[in-house]
């Protein structure tokens, strides 16, 4: 893109591509036009009165204090120590019961439970 003339500014389209917006200021008639562009042609414009820019500039400028804001908010509290640990036991699945079966399903003098699960 060439550069502009100090009445004209170029804002590339944020997805990428040949598309612009294109906005030129108009003296003689006391307005902004707003012209969207892919590549070589037009494919829209809107010509506003600076008397209603006012309200675009103002968006403009609350939207630079929330992020100049989010910049300089202080970082979080770190973690206090052991905090992790103490979820994750909290989290952490119980685990089944380890059960002596030998008692259970060996007869009396057994003592091998593979023995008996090949005898089923």
């Amino acid at each position: 893109m060439a550069e502009a003339p100090p009445n004209r500014v170029f804002l590339p389209d944020i997805r990428g591509g040949d598309q612009y917006l294109r906005a030129t200021w108009h003296p003689e008639s006391a307005t902004i036009v707003f012209s969207h562009w892919n590549g070589e042609v037009c494919m829209a414009s809107t010509p506003v009165a600076l008397t209603d820019c006012v309200e675009l500039i103002e968006l403009q400028v609350r939207s630079l204090s929330q992020l100049a804001d989010r910049r300089l908010a202080p970082a979080a509290a770190p973690i206090p120590p052991g905090t992790m640990d103490r979820l994750r036991t909290l989290l952490r699945p119980k685990l089944a019961d380890v059960v002596d079966a030998t008692a259970r399903f060996l007869p009396h003098g057994r003592s091998d439970g593979r023995q008996r699960i090949r005898d089923l």
